[in-house]
């Protein structure tokens, strides 16, 4: 039986927005001193988690900072040019952020944003080991698996990533994600954004 005149449709890829060199590393490092000021400062946000990565959420907004405007600044253009290549000519504005700040065996749970559009994460430092960003599929959980499967790129049920430092993601905030536990002495630094 030939399979000449069949195709495969990917119609309902899962979209991410990986974004390079987003700031200078001079700026980048600057960031990161006040990031450590800060953090010397503001005791630990959010609540109800399995896990206890230091963050700032609900306790300190970069978005409302002088010091974080530029960021900001790119990751709603950046949000903005990935929206139109969806279909959506709006504007999108951040509404909440955070940094987290994860140490050696540190790890954050599966979760999604809910109440905003888009998400953002930024790596201000990620060194090797230091855990990576896992997203999962939106694949029916009570379906069964297929036989025999070895996943590829059309059955893959999550991916991860490792960024260098300087790297900005983006993805629709209803899309699950966790961070793998950390095995790096060295700190590793993110920013998470929502926009709306």
């Amino acid at each position: 039986m030939s399979s000449n005149n069949a195709v495969i449709k990917t119609w309902f890829a899962q979209p991410i927005l990986e974004v390079f060199d987003l700031i200078s590393e001079s700026e980048n490092e600057n960031l990161i001193k006040e990031i450590k000021s800060i953090k010397s400062n503001t005791e630990s946000g959010g609540e109800g988690w399995n896990t206890n990565v230091y963050n700032t959420y609900e306790k300190f907004s970069l978005h409302t900072s002088d010091f974080f405007n530029d960021l900001t600044t790119k990751i709603e253009f950046h949000t903005d040019k990935f929206a139109l290549q969806l279909g959506s000519e709006a504007e999108y504005k951040v509404s909440e952020s955070w940094f987290n700040f994860y140490n050696k065996y540190d790890y954050q749970e599966y979760h999604c944003h809910p109440l905003s559009f888009f998400s953002a994460i930024y790596f201000f430092k990620n060194p090797e080991n230091a855990g990576k960003t896992i997203f999962k599929s939106h694949e029916e959980p009570n379906m069964l698996p297929l036989k025999n499967l070895k996943r590829n790129i059309l059955s893959q049920s999550n991916c991860d990533y490792s960024p260098r430092a300087r790297t900005l993601l983006i993805f629709k905030s209803n899309l699950l994600h966790m961070v793998s536990q950390s095995q790096s002495d060295e700190p590793r630094i993110t920013a998470s954004f929502n926009l709306v």
